[in-house]
């Protein structure tokens, strides 16, 4: 870009005729370089493994206490057993459910995940989900109260993330300083 605008400059200057700038320009645009196209989609970054095994725990877990409760029930109806353990069934039916709808809500929540590995040292692996929505909405309830909150937009930082990452476009920041340096992975997602 720069020779070009020499190229008009030397023209508006009349040190060289249109012609001559015409011809040099057409010169300059065969032999320029294209730009790269830009890269197709990359492949998606998957989550980390233990969101997997987290999700995956949890609605086992519910499912194991749904069908206790069932059949705690069961046999309670069906006179087997004590019409005291009825209370029991319940119980572990709905905490059963409420564990399937915890497994639910794990697997389509948007999760953090920060992994450190060190060369010398221990390694660090943090990963937990993060409610977008509610966060930004104790944000925006926060704002009278502490004046700072408004300044920074924080609030919008996290509703952007939110709709980037519905888009199955997770945030990802790796930084790695070699063989004997640390490697940092971010993943937001």
């Amino acid at each position: 870009m720069g020779e070009r605008l020499r190229i008009l400059e030397l023209i508006e200057a009349g040190e060289i005729s249109v012609e001559e700038g015409t011809r040099r320009l057409e010169a300059l645009t065969e032999t320029a370089e294209l730009p790269e196209p830009p890269a197709g989609p990359t492949a998606p970054v998957a989550r980390p493994a233990v969101v997997r095994w987290l999700w995956q725990a949890v609605s086992w877990t519910g499912v194991g206490l749904m069908v206790g409760g069932g059949v705690l029930v069961t046999a309670v109806q069906a006179e087997a057993v004590a019409a005291r353990w009825l209370t029991w069934g319940w119980l572990l039916l709905a905490s059963g459910v409420l564990g399937l709808a915890l497994g639910w809500w794990l697997q389509r929540a948007h999760w953090f995940s920060l992994q450190v590995r060190q060369a010398d040292g221990p390694n660090i692996f943090l990963a937990l989900p993060l409610p977008l929505g509610p966060i930004a909405w104790v944000l925006r309830l926060a704002r009278p109260f502490v004046p700072q909150i408004e300044e920074t937009g924080a609030d919008e930082l996290i509703l952007a993330l939110r709709e980037e990452a519905r888009d199955e476009c997770p945030l990802v920041v790796e930084v790695d300083e070699g063989e004997s340096g640390e490697q940092v992975q971010i993943y937001f997602g």
